[in-house]
């Protein structure tokens, strides 16, 4: 039953990501000129998005999930920076960008997403695997500090949207290693191949909602605020 839900949640990032593509494709000529690469960049995001959950998806409906894992690593790494790049455009929108703030932004991701898939790819169990999840966080908790660390003190649309995207950043983001940390703890001392299987079919659940989510929901807010400036 689980597998089944499993494979049904690709089918639906799958669709997802794809109407989101087309959502922002056909916003754009709704933004102003010097607004549109929010849209641009929201559209790529779930174009890849799409592209990989694509792959993702048949894989799902062949039964072989556990092999979708690079695919994922493959989509974040190429997506994620181009979302916190987007809430730097939304701050710029808003009057609100720290020197030097995408750079570091963009250091913080691509460490946060190698280690983290250095440990995914890790033997359950072994120390370097807990090493790598610990620098993930705390790279993770650096992107936190430097979007927090945005101050917006306009109360237009964009202002409102900052806040907005923060949090998505802030608890949208927290869902990627409440996912890896439930299947490594499950994983832990499991004797059997039925809770191996249970803890990635877990996983993947939640990866799927926090794609969704992180990506569509969070490109709309952005776009919304672009096109309200």
């Amino acid at each position: 039953m689980l597998a089944v839900a499993t494979t049904a949640l690709f089918v639906l990032g799958f669709v997802g990501m794809a109407a989101g593509t087309v959502y922002f494709v056909m916003e754009k000529p709704e933004l102003k000129p010097q607004h549109r690469s929010v849209a641009i960049y929201a559209a790529i995001i779930t174009f890849v998005a799409a592209i990989m959950y694509y792959n993702m998806m048949n894989l799902a409906l062949a039964g072989d999930i556990g092999s979708t894992m690079p695919l994922r690593y493959i989509d974040w790494i190429i997506t994620t920076p181009l979302l916190l790049l987007e809430v730097g455009i939304v701050a710029a929108i808003a009057g609100a960008v720290k020197k030097g703030l995408i750079a570091r932004l963009m250091i913080a991701d691509v460490i946060m997403i190698a280690t983290g898939y250095l440990g995914e790819v890790s033997n359950t169990g072994e120390p370097m695997t807990y090493v790598w999840f610990i620098i993930s966080s705390l790279a993770y908790f650096w992107i936190v500090a430097e979007v927090f660390g945005i101050k917006v003190t306009g109360s237009g649309y964009a202002a409102k949207a900052v806040t907005s995207l923060k949090w998505f950043v802030i608890i949208g983001w927290a869902i990627y290693p409440i996912g890896t940390a439930t299947e490594e703890f499950m994983r832990l001392g499991a004797a059997d191949e039925k809770t191996l299987v249970t803890a990635g079919l877990i996983a993947a659940c939640i990866y799927i909602v926090a794609d969704l989510t992180n990506k569509v929901i969070f490109g709309i807010v952005a776009v919304r605020a672009a096109k309200n400036s």
